[in-house]
């Protein structure tokens, strides 16, 4: 017992020491739809945390788990992980703890969500499907806070199960299943009335509508999204899903609509704000027909460093649906 116990303990160390050494000099992720290399440096977060702050909760995280596996000290360290940018070491702990948690939908929700975001979409599926099965008419759960120095949020685990199901499936281009899940996260997040996350996933549904031919079911989503800005941000600033909703309802203009400003929230870094508003436009002109247009916006949604964004991840199978054979490259521009 001993023996196999040190054995579980070494494996486990190994595993979890990865992303530490991959600090060092970047932790290669996998490959795009592309097959181009995907990996995130040692500083890969996306203004979620001062590097410092999220390197400490990291470390703290790790040993919790290494002390006592549960399904919260599993879940807190894998998202730790995924805000540092190690979307592979992330699933790896999340795979451990399945094994002795085989059937916990919380952590099988995370883990579709790193194979989303790995450009495993049939797995994603698979796994998403499996923890939505699970928790069935389960109350409402939502996430542990972390610590008073880096405490993240509180989200709605089956808000965010049902949310990654739709963007699995949204790259499959299954547009009806993606509008489904879309509409059930919508259900999930409705008696909190969270304006961001009735944004977002507008945003994502009126795609799938359009995008799968429902259009008149699309544009009566759209006439029912009244929020303001300023309710979906009262401390100001844009919101990429919600400019996106104003492009779509003829609010905005696609000439100036594109931007690669920094905006200094979490996962709106200039990469982020560049390959969401283009993915944006290369839909608006999708929708309108004019397929040159989409193609300069995919390729430019494509074309930014950070591998992890949704924005890139479905300009990257639009592309590969829709230009199959050439290469997204911007030398053309």
């Amino acid at each position: 017992m001993k023996k196999r116990f040190l054995s579980m303990a070494l494996g486990a160390g190994l595993l979890l020491t990865a992303p530490v050494m991959a600090q060092e000099g970047g932790s290669f992720q996998g490959t795009s739809l592309f097959g181009q290399r995907m990996v995130t440096p040692a500083d890969g977060n996306k203004n979620v945390a001062d590097s410092a702050v999220l390197a400490r909760a990291a470390a703290d995280a790790k040993a919790a788990f290494e002390a006592n596996m549960t399904v919260d000290t599993a879940t807190w360290y894998g998202r730790v992980l995924f805000y540092q940018g190690y979307a592979r070491e992330s699933a790896e702990v999340y795979r451990e703890a399945l094994k002795r948690y085989p059937n916990s939908p919380k952590l099988l929700r995370h883990l579709a969500h790193r194979q989303f975001s790995l450009r495993e979409f049939d797995k994603s599926i698979e796994t998403g499907l499996r923890a939505a099965e699970l928790y069935g008419d389960l109350p409402l759960e939502r996430e542990k806070l972390g610590p008073d120095y880096f405490p993240s949020t509180p989200d709605v685990v089956q808000y965010y199960l049902y949310y990654h199901l739709g963007q699995a499936y949204f790259a499959k281009h299954d547009f009806d299943n993606a509008a489904k899940w879309f509409a059930e996260s919508s259900q999930a997040a409705g008696f909190g009335f969270d304006p961001e996350a009735r944004t977002a996933n507008t945003y994502w549904e009126f795609l799938s509508l359009a995008r799968g031919g429902r259009l008149d079911e699309a544009l009566d989503l759209l006439d029912g999204y009244e929020l303001t800005l300023f309710q979906v941000h009262p401390e100001g600033g844009s919101d990429n899903y919600f400019d996106g909703i104003q492009l779509y309802k003829g609010h905005r203009d696609a000439g100036s609509f594109f931007s690669a400003q920094d905006s200094g929230r979490p996962f709106a870094d200039a990469d982020g704000m560049a390959a969401s508003t283009a993915y944006s436009l290369a839909n608006y002109y999708l929708l309108k027909g004019d397929r040159d247009q989409a193609r300069t916006w995919l390729k430019r949604a494509i074309n930014v460093d950070s591998w992890s964004y949704f924005a890139r991840i479905q300009a990257e199978a639009d592309w590969v649906a829709l230009f199959p054979g050439e290469k997204p490259t911007l030398m053309d521009q």
